[in-house]
């Protein structure tokens, strides 16, 4: 039998023209698939470096509000209107952008703690610090107390709190005290101590009716009387005030509040003004039995009062000098003010110098004021009788103060009304130095005047409010 004869050049052949393009075929398909992968690998690395470009602009955007806000000394609500926008909320995770925040916050360590606060909040650091925040939670430094201050204010239940309506949150907060306190009643009730405690809540009342006059005594150094909620010290009956319990009796708290600091003010005003014989009136006061004035008007002559201002000032310093004179606040175990009041140094009703009690008696400034106060008198009279405006006529006018003049021994203050442009006097006033009488000469009877010829006007009587009576002798009227 006879085997057939195979061409094995011409085998390989085919089959190497076959395998070729077999490959041939694969190979294209590779570089279809290559192709394709290549294209949408060069598209998404077109747009990572597109999203890159525009994620740096974000960030060299946002760094450069920070050195702008801090440049022109932003206000908190500034930076807080910054850390809310999108320009931060679009970098607030980016690397970059916490890398330059650190750099800023080195670079300006004088960024106030509000601030920082602020950021350190927007980060929300507060509930806790991821690794990449380890360095800006250093540099923020923020103290422990802050941190809960922010954790207790952007707290979820503290946001829905302040989300209730008003009304809701009243019915609430009433529901949950109500609630508390007859939860409180019931077990008192059930311990059998309700009494026990209604006692100790009265205790401080208890104590102040017990210990009320001891306490004044030690506190104010002299022995006292009662009657009632009226109180008196043994050495002046008449002098009545009030005193009542006011919380516990510990130190910088005496226990009771009283106005008796306020009638002892009154007694040395009152005793200064006898003493000198000048008129003292009581102001801000009901005039009932313990009540004591808000305000002195300490009347004075237009001249010859000023030992008596001096004196003024010394007394009001001896009383700044009393221990009493510091009256306990409610504010705090350890606040006072003076005792609260006002003086007005006046000539008939009105003041030329007044000083409340919290800013005390300056008597350098109230002698220059009362240096000033006759012919400050004396152009309130002229203002608000109309003298000046009717002798004026359509004149826009001001008031000279010329000093005092002496007339055939008598001496007055001298006001003359001068044309506001030319500077010129055109009437002159003499104002006697009790207040009570005015005359009213014309420029061209100035020179040579003579006291009589004051008289050879028409006179009038006119009442002011805060001046009284002034009888005026008007030559003007006589021209």
């Amino acid at each position: 039998m006879e085997h057939p004869q195979w061409d094995y050049e011409r085998l390989f052949a085919e089959g190497e023209a076959e395998e070729q393009e077999i490959r041939r075929r694969r190979i294209q398909e590779l570089r279809e698939k290559n192709r394709a992968r290549v294209a949408a690998r060069e598209q998404e690395q077109r747009r990572r470096a597109a999203d890159e470009e525009e994620s740096w602009a974000a960030v060299m955007a946002a760094a450069h509000a920070l050195e702008l806000l801090m440049s022109t000394n932003a206000s908190l609500p500034e930076w807080r209107r910054f850390l809310e926008s999108s320009v931060f909320w679009n970098v607030r995770s980016n690397l970059d952008f916490v890398f330059a925040l650190e750099d800023f916050l080195e670079q300006n360590p004088d960024l106030p703690q509000a601030v920082r606060q602020a950021v350190f909040a927007a980060y929300e650091l507060e509930k806790g610090v991821r690794p990449e925040y380890y360095r800006l939670n250093r540099l923020l430094n923020v103290s422990r107390r802050e941190k809960q201050a922010i954790r207790r204010r952007t707290s979820l239940w503290r946001r829905q709190w302040q989300s209730f309506p008003w009304r809701r949150r009243f019915a609430t907060v009433f529901g949950v005290v109500f609630l508390g306190l007859m939860g409180l009643i019931a077990f008192w009730d059930l311990t059998g101590g309700i009494r026990a405690s209604l006692g100790s809540l009265l205790a401080p009342e208890s104590a102040w009716e017990e210990h009320a006059l001891e306490w004044l005594e030690e506190d104010f150094g002299e022995s006292f009387l009662r009657d009632g909620e009226l109180f008196a010290p043994v050495s002046d009956p008449e002098r009545l005030f009030h005193a009542a319990p006011y919380g516990e009796r510990e130190e910088g708290r005496p226990g009771y509040e009283t106005n008796y600091p306020h009638v002892l003010v009154r007694k040395a005003l009152e005793d200064f003004a006898g003493e000198r014989e000048l008129p003292l009136s009581l102001r801000a006061y009901s005039g009932k039995p313990g009540d004591a004035p808000g305000s002195y008007l300490l009347g004075l002559p237009l001249t010859g009062a000023e030992e008596d201002i001096a004196a003024l000032g010394e007394l009001v310093e001896e009383l700044e000098e009393q221990a009493w004179y510091q009256v306990p606040e409610r504010s705090g175990p350890a606040a006072s003010a003076p005792v609260e009041y006002q003086l007005f140094l006046c000539h008939e009703e009105l003041a030329f110098y007044d000083a409340r009690s919290s800013d005390g008696f300056d008597a350098e400034e109230a002698l220059a004021l009362y240096a000033q106060a006759g012919p400050a008198y004396c152009s309130y009279i002229l203002e608000h009788s109309g003298l000046a405006d009717r002798h004026m006529g359509e004149t826009p006018y001001m008031f000279l103060d010329q000093g005092r003049a002496e007339i055939d021994g008598g001496e007055f203050f001298w006001v003359s009304a001068a044309d506001q442009q030319l500077g010129l006097s055109q009437v002159h006033y003499f104002l006697s130095t009790s207040g009570t009488t005015l005359f009213c000469l014309p420029q061209e009877r100035l020179e040579g005047v003579t006291a009589a010829e004051f008289y050879e006007g028409a006179s009038t009587q006119i009442q002011l409010e805060g001046a009284g009576s002034v009888l005026v002798w008007d030559l003007m009227e006589a021209e």
